[in-house]
């Protein structure tokens, strides 16, 4: 299955928030849908991690909350948020 997806991330000072659109085909299980949010989450989270000196609590995907309705490309709306605590950056719902 092939992804498309575009994200905007940004760090402050108490974690990170953002958005991602991602390409999810109808009737994708929820397993394959997380390991497409892993993908595309993975990377740019660790460099947010890194970049406030604490590490990741939890998978990438527990990041994303899935917003309503797609974008103007059919793609799934995400939102990404999380929050330092201690020296880890965990989900923060939203």
């Amino acid at each position: 299955m092939t992804q498309e997806s575009e994200l905007q991330l940004e760090t402050t000072a108490n974690g990170v928030l953002g958005s991602l659109a991602l390409t999810i085909a109808p009737g994708t299980k929820a397993a394959a849908r997380d390991r497409a949010l892993d993908g595309a989450l993975a990377r740019p989270l660790a460099d947010a991690a890194a970049k406030l000196s604490v590490v990741l609590a939890a998978a990438p995907s527990t990041f994303a909350f899935q917003q309503p309705g797609k974008d103007d490309r059919g793609r799934t709306r995400f939102l990404v948020s999380g929050r330092v605590e201690g020296d880890r950056l965990v989900p923060a719902r939203p």
